[in-house]
Protein backbone atom coordinates (compact mmCIF):
# COMPACT_ATOMS: atom_id res chain seq x y z
CA UNK A 1 0.00 0.00 0.00
CA UNK A 2 1.35 3.40 -0.92
CA UNK A 3 1.85 5.98 1.78
CA UNK A 4 -0.77 8.75 1.74
CA UNK A 5 0.43 12.24 2.58
CA UNK A 6 -2.15 14.76 3.65
CA UNK A 7 -1.60 18.39 2.82
CA UNK A 8 -3.26 21.75 2.84
CA UNK A 9 -3.57 23.83 -0.28
CA UNK A 10 -0.89 26.00 1.29
CA UNK A 11 2.38 25.90 -0.45
CA UNK A 12 5.09 25.86 2.16
CA UNK A 13 5.60 24.34 5.59
CA UNK A 14 5.14 27.13 8.09
CA UNK A 15 8.26 26.43 10.14
CA UNK A 16 10.71 26.68 7.26
CA UNK A 17 9.40 30.03 6.09
CA UNK A 18 9.14 31.51 9.58
CA UNK A 19 12.89 30.95 9.80
CA UNK A 20 13.30 32.68 6.45
CA UNK A 21 11.34 35.72 7.62
CA UNK A 22 13.28 35.91 10.88
CA UNK A 23 16.59 35.85 9.04
CA UNK A 24 15.40 38.49 6.60
CA UNK A 25 15.05 40.90 9.53
CA UNK A 26 18.03 39.59 11.51
CA UNK A 27 20.48 38.45 8.84
CA UNK A 28 23.35 36.18 9.74
CA UNK A 29 26.78 36.99 8.25
CA UNK A 30 27.52 34.82 5.27
CA UNK A 31 30.62 33.21 6.73
CA UNK A 32 32.23 32.52 3.36
CA UNK A 33 35.76 33.31 2.28
CA UNK A 34 37.04 36.86 2.30
CA UNK A 35 35.30 39.13 -0.16
CA UNK A 36 38.56 40.43 -1.65
CA UNK A 37 39.36 37.06 -3.26
CA UNK A 38 39.13 37.18 -7.04
CA UNK A 39 36.22 35.70 -8.93
CA UNK A 40 37.12 33.86 -12.14
CA UNK A 41 34.61 33.14 -14.90
CA UNK A 42 34.93 30.87 -17.92
CA UNK A 43 32.60 29.81 -20.73
CA UNK A 44 32.72 27.13 -23.42
CA UNK A 45 30.34 25.10 -25.54
CA UNK A 46 30.52 21.91 -27.59
CA UNK A 47 28.35 20.66 -30.42
CA UNK A 48 26.29 17.62 -29.38
CA UNK A 49 24.20 17.38 -32.56
CA UNK A 50 23.96 13.66 -33.44
CA UNK A 51 23.81 11.97 -36.81
CA UNK A 52 20.57 12.31 -38.74
CA UNK A 53 18.02 9.55 -38.46
CA UNK A 54 17.71 9.41 -34.68
CA UNK A 55 14.25 9.90 -33.24
CA UNK A 56 13.09 13.23 -31.86
CA UNK A 57 11.16 13.38 -28.56
CA UNK A 58 8.25 15.41 -27.27
CA UNK A 59 5.34 14.41 -29.49
CA UNK A 60 2.86 11.53 -29.60
CA UNK A 61 4.05 10.30 -33.00
CA UNK A 62 7.49 9.15 -34.05
CA UNK A 63 9.72 11.69 -35.78
CA UNK A 64 13.19 11.06 -37.19
CA UNK A 65 15.69 13.84 -37.72
CA UNK A 66 16.08 14.68 -41.41
CA UNK A 67 18.21 17.82 -41.17
CA UNK A 68 19.39 20.70 -39.01
CA UNK A 69 18.27 24.31 -38.65
CA UNK A 70 20.87 25.15 -36.00
CA UNK A 71 23.20 23.05 -33.84
CA UNK A 72 22.43 21.46 -30.50
CA UNK A 73 24.98 22.55 -27.90
CA UNK A 74 26.19 21.78 -24.42
CA UNK A 75 27.01 25.14 -22.84
CA UNK A 76 29.15 25.43 -19.72
CA UNK A 77 29.71 28.37 -17.38
CA UNK A 78 32.34 27.93 -14.67
CA UNK A 79 32.69 30.17 -11.60
CA UNK A 80 35.78 29.99 -9.37
CA UNK A 81 36.41 31.83 -6.14
CA UNK A 82 39.05 30.75 -3.63
CA UNK A 83 38.54 27.02 -3.04
CA UNK A 84 35.05 26.79 -4.55
CA UNK A 85 34.26 26.00 -8.17
CA UNK A 86 30.75 25.83 -9.62
CA UNK A 87 29.69 24.63 -13.06
CA UNK A 88 26.40 25.61 -14.69
CA UNK A 89 25.61 23.46 -17.73
CA UNK A 90 22.73 23.96 -20.18
CA UNK A 91 22.00 21.21 -22.70
CA UNK A 92 19.88 21.60 -25.83
CA UNK A 93 17.90 18.48 -24.94
CA UNK A 94 14.33 17.77 -23.84
CA UNK A 95 15.43 16.39 -20.47
CA UNK A 96 18.08 14.24 -18.81
CA UNK A 97 17.18 11.37 -16.49
CA UNK A 98 18.91 11.13 -13.11
CA UNK A 99 21.22 8.16 -13.99
CA UNK A 100 22.62 10.08 -16.96
CA UNK A 101 22.97 13.20 -14.82
CA UNK A 102 25.06 11.12 -12.43
CA UNK A 103 27.22 9.80 -15.27
CA UNK A 104 27.79 13.28 -16.70
CA UNK A 105 28.71 14.69 -13.30
CA UNK A 106 31.12 11.81 -12.72
CA UNK A 107 32.81 12.53 -16.06
CA UNK A 108 33.07 16.23 -15.20
CA UNK A 109 34.54 15.46 -11.79
CA UNK A 110 37.06 13.08 -13.36
CA UNK A 111 38.14 15.75 -15.86
CA UNK A 112 38.08 18.83 -13.64
CA UNK A 113 37.81 17.86 -9.99
CA UNK A 114 34.54 19.78 -9.61
CA UNK A 115 32.40 17.81 -7.13
CA UNK A 116 29.03 16.53 -8.39
CA UNK A 117 27.06 18.62 -5.90
CA UNK A 118 28.61 21.76 -7.42
CA UNK A 119 27.37 20.94 -10.94
CA UNK A 120 24.05 22.51 -11.98
CA UNK A 121 22.97 20.36 -14.95
CA UNK A 122 19.99 21.73 -16.87
CA UNK A 123 18.10 20.71 -20.01
CA UNK A 124 16.40 23.53 -21.92
CA UNK A 125 13.56 21.21 -23.06
CA UNK A 126 13.79 21.74 -26.79
CA UNK A 127 11.28 19.59 -28.69
CA UNK A 128 13.49 19.63 -31.80
CA UNK A 129 16.42 17.83 -30.24
CA UNK A 130 17.33 14.16 -30.16
CA UNK A 131 15.85 11.40 -28.03
CA UNK A 132 18.36 11.33 -25.20
CA UNK A 133 18.45 7.55 -24.78
CA UNK A 134 19.73 7.24 -28.36
CA UNK A 135 22.65 9.63 -27.90
CA UNK A 136 23.55 9.19 -24.22
CA UNK A 137 26.75 7.18 -24.69
CA UNK A 138 28.97 10.08 -25.85
CA UNK A 139 27.24 12.76 -23.74
CA UNK A 140 29.27 12.47 -20.51
CA UNK A 141 32.56 12.94 -22.35
CA UNK A 142 31.16 15.75 -24.51
CA UNK A 143 29.78 17.71 -21.56
CA UNK A 144 32.92 17.12 -19.51
CA UNK A 145 34.97 18.52 -22.38
CA UNK A 146 32.85 21.68 -22.39
CA UNK A 147 33.30 22.18 -18.65
CA UNK A 148 37.03 21.50 -18.85
CA UNK A 149 37.39 24.07 -21.64
CA UNK A 150 35.34 26.60 -19.67
CA UNK A 151 37.66 26.04 -16.71
CA UNK A 152 40.68 26.65 -18.93
CA UNK A 153 39.02 29.79 -20.33
CA UNK A 154 38.54 31.36 -16.90
CA UNK A 155 39.52 35.00 -16.54
CA UNK A 156 39.57 37.29 -13.53
CA UNK A 157 36.19 39.00 -13.26
CA UNK A 158 36.05 42.55 -11.96
CA UNK A 159 32.47 43.53 -12.82
CA UNK A 160 29.32 41.45 -12.43
CA UNK A 161 25.93 43.07 -12.99
CA UNK A 162 22.36 41.91 -12.54
CA UNK A 163 19.26 43.21 -14.27
CA UNK A 164 15.66 42.13 -14.62
CA UNK A 165 13.22 43.04 -17.36
CA UNK A 166 9.58 42.22 -17.99
CA UNK A 167 8.46 40.29 -21.08
CA UNK A 168 4.73 39.67 -21.59
CA UNK A 169 4.47 39.43 -25.39
CA UNK A 170 5.78 35.92 -26.01
CA UNK A 171 4.59 33.63 -23.19
CA UNK A 172 1.08 32.55 -22.25
CA UNK A 173 -0.53 30.26 -19.71
CA UNK A 174 -1.54 27.22 -21.74
CA UNK A 175 -4.26 25.86 -19.41
CA UNK A 176 -7.74 27.34 -19.84
CA UNK A 177 -11.07 27.18 -18.09
CA UNK A 178 -13.71 26.18 -20.63
CA UNK A 179 -17.41 27.03 -20.68
CA UNK A 180 -18.30 23.49 -19.62
CA UNK A 181 -16.23 23.92 -16.43
CA UNK A 182 -13.33 21.72 -17.55
CA UNK A 183 -9.69 22.76 -17.86
CA UNK A 184 -7.99 22.11 -21.18
CA UNK A 185 -4.39 22.50 -22.25
CA UNK A 186 -3.88 24.22 -25.61
CA UNK A 187 -7.59 24.43 -26.52
CA UNK A 188 -6.80 26.03 -29.87
CA UNK A 189 -6.65 29.59 -31.16
CA UNK A 190 -9.90 31.56 -31.32
CA UNK A 191 -11.79 28.78 -29.53
CA UNK A 192 -15.20 30.27 -28.58
CA UNK A 193 -15.48 27.95 -25.56
CA UNK A 194 -12.46 29.45 -23.77
CA UNK A 195 -13.36 31.46 -20.66
CA UNK A 196 -9.96 32.47 -19.26
CA UNK A 197 -6.45 31.19 -18.57
CA UNK A 198 -5.81 29.37 -15.29
CA UNK A 199 -2.95 31.34 -13.78
CA UNK A 200 -0.42 33.99 -14.77
CA UNK A 201 2.99 33.77 -16.36
CA UNK A 202 6.15 35.00 -14.64
CA UNK A 203 7.32 37.89 -16.86
CA UNK A 204 10.77 38.24 -15.27
CA UNK A 205 13.74 38.14 -17.64
CA UNK A 206 16.88 37.79 -15.54
CA UNK A 207 20.30 38.67 -16.90
CA UNK A 208 23.58 38.22 -15.04
CA UNK A 209 26.48 39.75 -16.91
CA UNK A 210 30.14 38.82 -16.41
CA UNK A 211 31.82 41.67 -18.23
CA UNK A 212 35.45 40.54 -18.34
CA UNK A 213 34.44 37.05 -19.46
CA UNK A 214 32.04 38.55 -22.04
CA UNK A 215 29.35 36.13 -20.90
CA UNK A 216 25.71 36.60 -19.96
CA UNK A 217 23.37 34.21 -18.16
CA UNK A 218 19.75 34.77 -19.17
CA UNK A 219 16.68 33.11 -17.64
CA UNK A 220 12.98 33.23 -18.54
CA UNK A 221 10.13 30.71 -18.36
CA UNK A 222 8.76 29.51 -21.71
CA UNK A 223 8.31 26.03 -23.20
CA UNK A 224 10.67 25.27 -26.10
CA UNK A 225 8.15 23.94 -28.61
CA UNK A 226 7.80 26.63 -31.25
CA UNK A 227 9.00 24.81 -34.36
CA UNK A 228 7.87 21.21 -34.86
CA UNK A 229 8.99 19.15 -37.83
CA UNK A 230 12.05 16.94 -38.20
CA UNK A 231 14.94 19.42 -38.29
CA UNK A 232 17.25 19.78 -35.29
CA UNK A 233 17.08 23.14 -33.51
CA UNK A 234 17.78 24.58 -30.08
CA UNK A 235 14.59 26.63 -30.66
CA UNK A 236 14.28 30.24 -29.47
CA UNK A 237 17.39 30.24 -27.20
CA UNK A 238 19.45 29.96 -30.39
CA UNK A 239 17.90 33.18 -31.73
CA UNK A 240 18.22 34.82 -28.31
CA UNK A 241 21.93 34.04 -28.40
CA UNK A 242 22.45 35.11 -32.01
CA UNK A 243 20.61 38.41 -31.49
CA UNK A 244 22.64 39.24 -28.38
CA UNK A 245 25.86 38.30 -30.16
CA UNK A 246 25.00 40.45 -33.18
CA UNK A 247 24.17 43.49 -31.07
CA UNK A 248 27.43 43.11 -29.12
CA UNK A 249 29.72 42.83 -32.12
CA UNK A 250 29.79 39.03 -31.86
CA UNK A 251 31.81 39.23 -28.65
CA UNK A 252 29.39 37.82 -26.11
CA UNK A 253 28.59 34.29 -25.00
CA UNK A 254 25.08 33.54 -23.75
CA UNK A 255 23.88 30.65 -21.60
CA UNK A 256 20.13 30.24 -21.16
CA UNK A 257 18.31 28.62 -18.22
CA UNK A 258 14.62 27.87 -18.75
CA UNK A 259 12.65 28.91 -15.67
CA UNK A 260 9.61 27.07 -14.28
CA UNK A 261 7.17 26.87 -17.20
CA UNK A 262 5.37 23.53 -17.09
CA UNK A 263 2.08 25.32 -17.79
CA UNK A 264 3.43 28.08 -20.07
CA UNK A 265 4.01 28.13 -23.82
CA UNK A 266 4.12 30.53 -26.79
CA UNK A 267 0.57 30.00 -28.09
CA UNK A 268 -1.71 33.02 -27.91
CA UNK A 269 -5.23 31.60 -28.19
CA UNK A 270 -6.56 35.11 -28.86
CA UNK A 271 -4.41 35.59 -31.96
CA UNK A 272 -5.75 33.50 -34.87
CA UNK A 273 -3.02 34.86 -37.14
CA UNK A 274 -0.09 33.78 -34.96
CA UNK A 275 2.50 31.89 -36.99
CA UNK A 276 4.38 28.76 -36.01
CA UNK A 277 7.67 27.23 -37.03
CA UNK A 278 11.17 28.66 -37.30
CA UNK A 279 9.98 32.20 -38.03
CA UNK A 280 7.97 32.24 -34.81
CA UNK A 281 10.95 30.85 -32.90
CA UNK A 282 13.12 33.62 -34.34
CA UNK A 283 10.58 36.29 -33.38
CA UNK A 284 10.36 34.97 -29.83
CA UNK A 285 14.12 34.73 -29.40
CA UNK A 286 14.62 38.21 -30.84
CA UNK A 287 12.04 39.77 -28.54
CA UNK A 288 13.49 37.99 -25.53
CA UNK A 289 16.96 39.23 -26.47
CA UNK A 290 15.68 42.81 -26.77
CA UNK A 291 14.16 42.64 -23.29
CA UNK A 292 17.32 41.07 -21.86
CA UNK A 293 19.54 43.70 -23.47
CA UNK A 294 17.34 46.52 -22.19
CA UNK A 295 17.56 45.02 -18.71
CA UNK A 296 21.32 44.78 -19.13
CA UNK A 297 21.51 48.51 -19.84
CA UNK A 298 19.81 49.22 -16.50
CA UNK A 299 21.66 46.49 -14.60
CA UNK A 300 23.45 47.28 -11.34
CA UNK A 301 26.84 45.96 -10.22
CA UNK A 302 26.68 43.23 -7.59
CA UNK A 303 29.42 42.24 -5.18
CA UNK A 304 30.27 38.54 -5.34
CA UNK A 305 31.45 37.99 -1.78
CA UNK A 306 31.14 34.23 -2.13
CA UNK A 307 29.84 31.36 -4.23
CA UNK A 308 28.47 28.06 -2.99
CA UNK A 309 26.17 25.14 -3.78
CA UNK A 310 23.88 22.93 -1.74
CA UNK A 311 21.83 19.85 -2.70
CA UNK A 312 19.12 17.83 -1.00
CA UNK A 313 17.47 14.61 -2.14
CA UNK A 314 13.73 14.64 -1.49
CA UNK A 315 11.82 11.36 -1.40
CA UNK A 316 8.85 12.30 -3.55
CA UNK A 317 5.68 10.25 -2.99
CA UNK A 318 4.29 8.35 -5.95
CA UNK A 319 0.77 9.41 -6.81
CA UNK A 320 -2.13 7.21 -5.73
CA UNK A 321 -4.55 6.25 -8.51
CA UNK A 322 -8.22 6.61 -7.64
CA UNK A 323 -10.07 3.28 -7.54
CA UNK A 324 -12.61 4.38 -10.15
CA UNK A 325 -9.84 5.46 -12.53
CA UNK A 326 -8.06 2.13 -12.11
CA UNK A 327 -11.24 0.17 -12.84
CA UNK A 328 -11.96 2.30 -15.90
CA UNK A 329 -8.42 1.74 -17.20
CA UNK A 330 -8.65 -2.04 -16.79
CA UNK A 331 -11.96 -2.12 -18.62
CA UNK A 332 -10.51 -0.08 -21.48
CA UNK A 333 -7.49 -2.37 -21.65
CA UNK A 334 -9.73 -5.42 -21.93
CA UNK A 335 -11.94 -3.77 -24.52
CA UNK A 336 -9.17 -2.59 -26.87
CA UNK A 337 -5.56 -3.21 -25.73
CA UNK A 338 -4.03 -1.43 -28.73
CA UNK A 339 -6.08 1.72 -28.21
CA UNK A 340 -5.49 1.62 -24.44
CA UNK A 341 -1.74 1.94 -25.00
CA UNK A 342 -1.99 5.05 -27.19
CA UNK A 343 -1.23 8.42 -25.64
CA UNK A 344 -3.64 11.21 -26.54
CA UNK A 345 -3.31 14.86 -25.67
CA UNK A 346 -5.63 16.03 -22.86
CA UNK A 347 -6.95 12.48 -22.43
CA UNK A 348 -6.24 9.69 -19.97
CA UNK A 349 -4.05 6.77 -21.11
CA UNK A 350 -5.32 3.47 -19.65
CA UNK A 351 -1.97 1.71 -19.89
CA UNK A 352 -0.22 4.43 -17.92
CA UNK A 353 -2.93 4.50 -15.27
CA UNK A 354 -2.60 0.74 -14.79
CA UNK A 355 1.19 0.91 -14.58
CA UNK A 356 1.04 3.65 -11.95
CA UNK A 357 -1.68 1.89 -9.95
CA UNK A 358 0.24 -1.39 -9.88
CA UNK A 359 3.72 -0.06 -9.17
CA UNK A 360 5.38 -1.20 -5.96
CA UNK A 361 7.33 2.03 -5.72
CA UNK A 362 6.21 4.42 -3.02
CA UNK A 363 8.77 7.20 -3.49
CA UNK A 364 11.13 8.51 -6.14
CA UNK A 365 14.25 10.50 -5.21
CA UNK A 366 14.34 14.07 -6.50
CA UNK A 367 17.40 16.28 -6.22
CA UNK A 368 16.85 19.93 -5.37
CA UNK A 369 19.94 22.07 -5.92
CA UNK A 370 20.63 25.68 -4.99
CA UNK A 371 23.53 27.94 -5.92
CA UNK A 372 24.63 31.19 -4.35
CA UNK A 373 26.40 33.76 -6.49
CA UNK A 374 26.95 36.69 -4.18
CA UNK A 375 23.56 38.21 -3.31
CA UNK A 376 21.54 36.08 -5.72
CA UNK A 377 20.50 32.43 -5.77
CA UNK A 378 19.50 29.87 -8.38
CA UNK A 379 17.27 26.90 -7.48
CA UNK A 380 16.96 23.86 -9.74
CA UNK A 381 14.25 21.18 -9.68
CA UNK A 382 14.07 17.95 -11.75
CA UNK A 383 10.75 18.32 -13.58
CA UNK A 384 8.58 20.49 -15.79
CA UNK A 385 7.55 22.62 -12.85
CA UNK A 386 4.48 24.85 -12.90
CA UNK A 387 5.17 28.57 -12.80
CA UNK A 388 3.30 28.90 -9.48
CA UNK A 389 5.79 26.61 -7.74
CA UNK A 390 8.73 28.69 -8.89
CA UNK A 391 6.99 31.95 -8.06
CA UNK A 392 6.28 30.89 -4.49
CA UNK A 393 9.90 29.85 -3.92
CA UNK A 394 11.04 33.21 -5.28
CA UNK A 395 8.56 35.11 -3.13
CA UNK A 396 9.66 33.44 0.10
CA UNK A 397 13.38 33.28 -0.65
CA UNK A 398 15.86 35.03 1.60
CA UNK A 399 17.81 35.92 -1.56
CA UNK A 400 16.69 38.70 -3.87
CA UNK A 401 16.78 37.81 -6.68
CA UNK A 402 16.20 34.06 -6.77
CA UNK A 403 15.99 32.29 -10.12
CA UNK A 404 13.90 29.09 -10.18
CA UNK A 405 14.74 26.61 -12.92
CA UNK A 406 13.08 23.38 -14.07
CA UNK A 407 14.51 20.18 -15.55
CA UNK A 408 17.71 20.40 -13.52
CA UNK A 409 19.38 17.29 -12.11
CA UNK A 410 16.76 14.99 -13.60
CA UNK A 411 13.55 14.72 -15.61
CA UNK A 412 10.56 13.42 -13.61
CA UNK A 413 7.68 14.55 -15.82
CA UNK A 414 5.34 17.40 -14.95
CA UNK A 415 5.10 18.84 -11.47
CA UNK A 416 1.90 20.87 -11.07
CA UNK A 417 1.13 22.97 -8.04
CA UNK A 418 -1.29 21.13 -5.68
CA UNK A 419 -4.41 22.78 -7.08
CA UNK A 420 -3.52 21.68 -10.60
CA UNK A 421 -4.28 18.03 -9.86
CA UNK A 422 -7.94 18.76 -9.21
CA UNK A 423 -8.20 21.15 -12.16
CA UNK A 424 -7.23 18.47 -14.68
CA UNK A 425 -5.72 19.11 -18.10
CA UNK A 426 -2.87 17.34 -19.88
CA UNK A 427 -0.18 18.15 -17.32
CA UNK A 428 -2.25 16.68 -14.47
CA UNK A 429 -3.02 13.30 -16.06
CA UNK A 430 -1.53 10.23 -14.42
CA UNK A 431 0.84 9.78 -17.33
CA UNK A 432 2.19 13.33 -17.03
CA UNK A 433 2.25 13.91 -13.25
CA UNK A 434 3.31 10.71 -11.48
CA UNK A 435 3.93 12.22 -8.06
CA UNK A 436 1.49 13.12 -5.32
CA UNK A 437 0.09 16.63 -4.78
CA UNK A 438 2.30 16.97 -1.68
CA UNK A 439 5.43 16.80 -3.85
CA UNK A 440 5.77 20.51 -4.74
CA UNK A 441 5.39 21.36 -1.06
CA UNK A 442 8.22 18.98 -0.18
CA UNK A 443 10.40 20.41 -2.94
CA UNK A 444 9.67 23.98 -1.91
CA UNK A 445 10.49 23.21 1.71
CA UNK A 446 13.79 21.68 0.60
CA UNK A 447 14.56 24.78 -1.46
CA UNK A 448 13.87 26.92 1.59
CA UNK A 449 16.28 24.87 3.71
CA UNK A 450 19.01 25.04 1.08
CA UNK A 451 18.63 28.79 0.70
CA UNK A 452 18.92 29.20 4.47
CA UNK A 453 22.08 27.10 4.49
CA UNK A 454 23.57 29.17 1.69
CA UNK A 455 22.66 32.39 3.45
CA UNK A 456 24.14 31.24 6.74
CA UNK A 457 27.31 29.92 5.15
CA UNK A 458 26.94 26.42 6.61
CA UNK A 459 29.82 24.17 5.64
Amino acid sequence: MKTHITHNQIFFSTGVWILVLVLCFFPVPYGYAESNSTLHIGYADVDITPELGVTMPGYFTERRASGMLDPLLAKALVLKKENTTLAIVALDLIGVQAPLVEAIRAAIEDKTGIPPEHIFLHATHTHTGATVSEIEEPLPAQVAAAVQQALENCVAESTVTYGCGQERRIAFIRRYLMKDGSVRTNPGRANPDVVRPIGEIDPDVHIITFNDAKTALVSYGLHLDCIGGTLFSADYPYHLTQTMKTKSGNEWNVIYLNACCGNVNHINVNDPDQRSGYDESRKIGTRLAETALNAQKEAKPIAIDGIAARCETVQSPVRTVKAEDYEWAKQEMQRDPEEANKRKFNERTPARIIALAETQEEFHPAEIIALRIGPLAIVGMPAEVFVEVGRDIKTHSIFDPTLTIGLTGGSMGYQPHPRGYDEGGYEATYGSARHAPATPILWSDAAGRLLLELHNGAQ
